[in-house]
């Protein structure tokens, strides 16, 4: 077997570190103001529930992305179950908000 020589092994891997810091870089400068799991559609890909998930146009469909940009997206991401329910259970009231509105015309109140 031939011996590794750590010189050159170690040049190796600070070549690669120079070639991943830039990517790193770029992806962290990018993931301030864009999700990584909104597709092109807006729809959203994470495997996963987020704050930011809207409920699909058509039923059956992937999540749309609700990110808008503006923010960083990065603590909507939710672990805690919990938190998944309760951020259900805003959009369903939210959408009854809506609804709600929807039939009130303008001018007067429920």
């Amino acid at each position: 077997m031939t011996k590794i020589d750590k010189t050159a092994y170690q040049a190796r891997l600070d070549r690669i570190t120079e070639l991943f810091a830039g990517m790193v870089a770029k992806a962290d400068e990018v993931s301030r103001h864009r999700c990584p799991y909104r597709d092109r559609a807006d729809q959203c890909t994470a495997a996963f529930r987020c704050r930011n998930q809207r409920p699909p146009a058509v039923t059956g469909d992937p999540a749309l992305c609700g990110h808008d940009g503006r923010f960083d997206y990065r603590p909507a991401w939710e672990t805690d179950p919990s938190a998944y329910a309760r951020a259900k259970h805003k959009i369903g009231r939210v959408k009854a908000d809506a609804a709600r509105r929807r039939r009130t015309p303008p001018g007067t109140e429920e």
